[in-house]
C-alpha cells in the first residue's frame, strides 16, 4: 500500500504508523483518515503483525486534531462528517479501537497534542512522550463541543478538575509533559532522540507475548473499562451533532480558516 498522509511499515511482528503532514502540524484530513482506516483494517488481518507504534513526523507536533481549513476549503464549514469522511462510513477511523482492533498500540507523543488528536492517545494502550510534548484542547474556541476525548481521559483516570480547566480554558491551558505523567496520561517522559527508541523497545516486548491471549486481553480489558461509558458517550454524540447544525460551530470553523477572532454571538 503507497499513503501520503502516514507512513505505514512493517518489521518483523511490528508495524509502524507515522502521521505525516508535518507542515500541517499532522492534523487529520480525509486522506488521512481514509489511509489510517486502511492501515488498521490491515494490521487487524495481518497474523504477523502482534503490536503497532504509532507517532507523529516533525518534532513540533504529534497531531493538532482536525483540519480545519480543510473542512473550510470550499469557502464554508463542511460539518457533516459523513460527507467528511465518506471513505470510512462517514465515520472517523484513525485508531485502532474506532476500527475494532485490539491488537496492542504503543503511542509516542512529540511535541502538542491538541482537541481531536487526544483521540490517538485515548485509544492507545501505552502512552510515552517526549520532554517537548504539550496537550490542550480548541474545541469551543473553535465553536464546537468537547465530546469524547475528555469522557476517554475521564476513563484514564485524569482528575475531573483537570479535565475541566483543559476543556474550558483552551490553548491558555497547556499540560506540559511532566504533568502528563503525573495525572496519567502517558506513563513515561524520554529525551526526544529517545522516543522512537523507546517504544520500538516496549513494542518489541509486547511482541514476545503470546498473541491470541495478548490481543484477547487488550480487547477484554477495553470492553471492560468501557462498559460504564458507552451511555454517556452516546448521548454526547447526539449532543454533537446539533451543535454541529448551529451557527456557534460553523463561525468558529471559518474564524480558524480566515486567521480571525470568531464571534459568538445569539442571533
Amino acid at each position: 500500500m503507497e499513503f501520503e498522509a502516514i507512513l505505514y511499515e512493517k518489521k518483523g511482528h511490528i508495524a509502524f504508523i507515522t502521521l505525516n503532514r508535518p507542515e500541517a502540524l499532522n492534523s487529520i484530513n480525509q486522506k488521512m483518515n481514509s489511509e489510517l482506516y486502511q492501515a488498521w483494517r490491515d494490521i487487524k488481518g495481518d497474523p504477523n503483525i502482534r503490536v503497532t507504534v504509532l507517532t507523529g513526523a516533525g518534532e513540533r507536533a504529534f497531531s493538532s486534531g482536525m483540519d480545519v481549513r480543510a473542512r473550510t476549503a470550499s469557502g464554508k464549514a463542511e460539518m457533516d462528517l459523513s460527507v467528511f469522511f465518506a471513505d470510512s462510513g462517514g465515520q472517523m477511523r484513525v485508531t485502532a479501537r474506532r476500527n475494532d482492533c485490539f491488537k496492542p498500540v504503543i503511542t509516542a507523543v512529540n511535541g502538542m497534542v491538541v482537541g481531536g488528536g487526544l483521540h490517538f492517545l485515548t485509544d492507545s494502550d501505552i502512552c510515552i512522550c517526549s520532554e517537548n510534548a504539550t496537550f490542550f484542547d480548541t474545541h469551543l474556541e473553535l465553536g464546537i463541543m468537547i465530546t469524547g476525548e475528555v469522557l476517554d481521559l475521564s476513563r484514564r483516570g485524569v482528575p475531573l478538575e483537570r479535565l475541566m480547566r483543559m476543556a474550558l480554558l483552551g490553548k491558555k491551558e497547556r499540560m506540559d509533559a511532566q504533568e502528563a505523567l503525573r495525572i496519567g496520561i502517558v506513563s513515561q517522559v524520554v529525551p526526544q532522540k529517545e522516543l522512537l527508541p523507546t517504544a520500538t523497545g516496549l513494542a518489541e516486548i509486547v511482541a514476545e507475548m503470546p498473541p491470541l491471549p495478548t490481543m484477547l486481553s487488550v480487547e477484554a480489558i477495553w470492553r471492560g473499562v468501557f462498559s460504564g461509558t458507552e451511555d454517556a458517550k452516546t448521548a454526547s454524540e447526539i449532543l454533537n451533532r446539533y451543535n454541529r447544525r448551529g451557527p456557534e460551530a460553523q463561525e468558529g470553523f471559518m474564524a480558524f480558516a480566515q486567521k480571525r477572532k470568531p464571534t459568538f454571538e445569539k442571533e
